[in-house]
């Protein structure tokens, strides 16, 4: 399991490559903006990234 201190991340979508930003604790369901995919789902919590790929933690300061 990848702790995260941030709330953002830069992410890769797995299915066209889109690179987002998305916030980690999203109480939505998060998509792709070019091609729809799936990229997290709200948990309660932190979301949980399904369609996409960590490619950098931003920082929070």
């Amino acid at each position: 399991m990848i702790i995260i201190s941030s709330n953002f991340v830069r992410v890769k979508c797995t299915n066209c490559g889109n690179e987002s930003t998305i916030f980690l604790r999203a109480s939505t369901v998060i998509h792709c903006s070019v091609c729809e995919e799936i990229l997290a789902q709200p948990a309660g919590g932190k979301a949980r990234l399904v369609g996409c790929s960590i490619l950098e933690v931003l920082d929070s300061a």
